[in-house]
Order: structure tokens, then sequence, then C-alpha cells
């Protein structure tokens, strides 16, 4: 007995049919036959019972039925933990993210743990990784928002308040904390349309009860604040723009001795923001994307004990 046998009994068990069986196998009828009827003759039992060209599954072949199929299962199952075992090794990952600077050092520390992982990027807008992840072209999503959607898990990884960037002589700059509203009249700069976080900014001035004036917009943090740095408008930012900001126009030689954005929190509720991981619920993940979905929740439970 040896596992085509049994691969060929399923299958014609399964269609209680010989020539619809060898057809579907890519095999002569008198062959899966006689190889049929080997199995039974080394089992001891018929499996089916025959009348002229009609079988049917007697209750020997039902019986051996759930063994072979039980088989073929443990081996699948085998199979996909072998696959998850050089998964980790040699494996790829299919992340999609809506934003991006959160992503250099969680990555850094991931690959440490696991540097031959080889995840793969791609960004886009929150509704452009939601189809990335719905279609099965990614793993793992990080958006803000959270993705709601019925057959997609989704767990917040960071609630980060919202900061209002000015010029270091700006009217505001002295503040310990504004109002948005405060900001109703002023230049707005900001990045272009394409990205997410440019609706968040003009949600949270419509709620304050104004209309952004973007006079300026860009793809590009560094020269956001550096444009309001030389007085061109202000900015809404997250916080861990300001923090990684605030380091690198210290660390910057060119910047060392310069005056930096005065970097102003927002007293008002809605000045925040939700940055979300996600999957889809029922989609299998291999071992180094469930190592990744895990690393990144403990990354960010750190990040935020960290900051309490």
């Amino acid at each position: 007995m040896d596992l085509l046998q049994l691969k060929y009994f399923q299958v014609v068990a399964r269609l209680e049919h010989m020539t619809r069986a060898s057809e579907e196998l890519h095999i002569s009828q008198p062959s899966l036959s006689k190889m049929i009827s080997r199995l039974e003759k080394h089992l001891g039992v018929p499996l089916f019972d025959r009348h002229g060209k009609q079988i049917r599954l007697n209750r020997f072949g039902q019986a051996f039925l759930k063994r072979v199929e039980r088989v073929f299962s443990e081996l699948e199952e085998g199979q996909q933990e072998l696959a998850d075992l050089t998964g980790l090794e040699r494996g790829q990952v299919f992340l999609a993210a809506a934003t991006g600077r959160l992503l250099p050092e969680l990555l850094s520390a991931f690959l440490k743990r696991h540097p031959h992982v080889n995840v793969k990027l791609l960004q886009g807008s929150t509704q452009e990784c939601q189809n990335l992840l719905e279609r099965g072209e990614v793993d793992l999503a990080i958006t803000h928002p959270l993705i709601q959607e019925e057959r997609i898990q989704s767990v917040s990884l960071l609630t980060e308040n919202m900061f209002l960037a000015v010029p270091p002589d700006h009217r505001l700059a002295n503040a310990d904390k504004v109002s948005l509203s405060e900001a109703a009249t002023e230049t707005f700069i900001g990045l272009t349309k394409t990205y997410e976080l440019t609706e968040t900014t003009t949600n949270m001035c419509l709620q304050a009860g104004f209309t952004p004036n973007f006079a300026f917009e860009c793809n590009d943090a560094e020269v956001i604040l550096r444009m309001v740095n030389n007085g061109l408008g202000v900015a809404l930012i997250p916080e861990h723009w300001w923090t990684y900001n605030q380091h690198w126009w210290t660390q910057s030689p060119e910047k060392r001795e310069a005056q930096a954005p005065v970097y102003l929190p927002i007293v008002d509720h809605y000045s925040k923001r939700v940055v979300g991981l996600s999957w889809v619920k029922a989609r299998y993940l291999t071992m180094a994307a469930r190592e990744l979905r895990d690393f990144t929740i403990s990354y960010f439970e750190e990040m935020n004990k960290d900051s309490m």
C-alpha cells in the first residue's frame, strides 16, 4: 500500500465512478481499476459494491475513507508546519502601510531578531492598504484610522496626539498649549492630498470650526517643518514627527545652532489619531507573518508604556 493508491482510492470514493475518476487522475480506466483491486486485495475486504458498471462505496470503504482523509490531512498540516519553519528562516512577509515614519525603528528591531525574514513593504492610503489586504496581496497592514470591516481583524497600536508646529517667532510660540481654533486664520503647510494625514488634519480643523487654508503641499515631512521654521506657515503634525524631528534637528550639524519650529500641544479632545494593525481573519498567516504581527503589537505596547 502506498500514498498513490490511497490518493486514487480517495478520488474514486468521492466520485463513485471509474471513468470520471480516471479522467480526473489522468490515467487509463483499466489501470485505475487494477490499482483499486490490488488495494482491496491488500486490505482483505472489498471497498466498493459493484453492480455492472455502477460502483458504490460500501461500509468497509466508508470506514477506510475516514482514515485515508485523516492521513492526507495530517500530511498537509505537516507540510504547512515545515513551510512555516523554513518560512521563519527564509520567508517573506508582505506589509502595507499608510504611514511610513513609524516603520524604520519597528522593522529594524524585528529584523535584528529575525535577520533572514524578508519584509516587503508597500505604501499607500488606508483604502489602498485595505484593498491589498482583501485581495490577499499583503499579509498585514498598518493604517490610520483603523480598518473597520467585518472580515478584517484590527487592533489599535498607537493613539497619538497632534501638535501645532509654528515658527520660532510666531505669535503663539510662547504658549504652553493651544486650541486649534486659535490657528483658524493661519496659512497651513501640509502633505499632498494623496496622504491619509491630510484628511485627518482637515477633519480636525473642520471640527474646530474652520476650513484650513493650505498654501503649500508637499510629500516630505522635513521640507514641511523647514518651511514652518522659515515662517511660511504652520502645520499639524503627529506626535512621533515631533519626537523624531526634535532629535534630528538637534543632531543635524547644520541645524544644531539654529532655532527649531515650536511644537504646541493641542487641547481639543479630537486632536488625536489612531494607528492600527490589520489582517484578514479567515486567511492563513505564515509563521513569519504571525511573528511580525505579534512583534508589532508587543513593540507598540512597550512604546506606549515608556511614554506614560
